[in-house]
């Protein structure tokens, strides 16, 4: 491998590595709070080195949206309450963009279960384990795997296949801020592929965000973006959707529901949300969560 491609590769790592801690300090944030809707206390540790250093970068992008944690913690308490909501009949989980998620160690819906952890970035999960080890956090799950792979390369599942994932059996699919990062066509593969190593009455869950955030229209997105622009010289975001039951998730045979769309006012969990609007023409910006079932 040329120089200059060991060189972009590993800055492009460094991406996913900020972008991971970033939400792991949005969900601290949301821990701290007394009215929190997501109980983590296993964050905490995992962004205490890189808090410092972090932090001021943030600030900027903390202050352009008030109480980022809200989105955050409002997508990540549905996708809890699915897994917890799940058949009875699913044991096996897989969870994408698993780097330095936590689940595992805080929800209890995963006792008994098989769950995969599923992300491109090795250093991520290296750091997890070694610091929850450290304070020795016990793992819920009966079995807990960690898979490097991305989803990206075409033969992602192989690897996924090879750590014990059996497709002969239910499964629970946690895409868990995946979509925005792929375009149509590579979600429309992961869908594809997901459909393929599932069993009947396998379940799905996934996020996805309206136009605007592809677009620019949002304007916390839009500055990380531009970051992405500047250090990668790529675009971050790369699919919005403002119908998501008819959008790439559709793509799938599966029977789908509209979870809870946050381009509307609403309480969620006791949360009170407040649509964020576009700036491109001041019109709240759909975020939606969808679940399907494979019948």
């Amino acid at each position: 491998m040329p120089e200059n491609a060991k060189q972009e590769k590993m800055h492009s790592e460094d991406f996913v590595q900020f972008l991971s801690f970033a939400s792991a300090l949005v969900r601290a944030l949301e821990h701290d709070r007394e009215d929190r809707i997501v109980i983590d206390p296993f964050v905490e540790p995992l962004t205490r080195q890189i808090a410092p250093q972090l932090g001021p970068r943030m600030e900027k992008w903390t202050k352009s949206l008030s109480h980022p944690e809200n989105y955050f913690s409002i997508r990540t308490r549905y996708l809890d309450e699915a897994i917890a909501g799940r058949s009875g009949d699913i044991s096996q989980v897989v969870l994408f963009r698993a780097g330095l998620d936590t689940r595992a160690y805080r929800l209890e819906a995963l006792n008994g279960c098989q769950v995969f952890e599923v992300d491109q970035n090795f250093a991520l999960f290296e750091h997890k384990v070694s610091a929850l080890d450290e304070i020795k956090a016990p793992l819920i799950p009966d079995q807990h795997e960690i898979v490097v792979a991305d989803v990206n390369d075409f033969n992602w599942e192989e690897k996924l296949l090879s750590a014990g994932f059996n497709s002969s059996i239910p499964t629970f699919w946690g895409l868990e801020g995946q979509t925005m990062y792929l375009d149509r066509a590579s979600n429309v593969a992961l869908l594809k592929t997901i459909d393929i190593l599932s069993a009947t009455g396998s379940e799905i869950w996934g996020d996805v965000g309206g136009h605007a955030l592809q677009e620019g229209g949002v304007l916390a997105f839009k500055q990380v973006d531009e970051l992405s622009q500047a250090e990668l010289g790529m675009h971050l975001f790369k699919l919005g959707e403002d119908d998501a039951i008819h959008g790439v998730f559709s793509e799938l045979p599966w029977e789908l529901e509209l979870q809870a769309d946050l381009g509307k006012a609403g309480s969620h969990f006791g949360r009170v949300w407040e649509p964020v609007v576009s700036t491109t023409d001041n019109v709240p910006v759909p975020f939606s969560f969808v679940h399907g079932v494979k019948k």
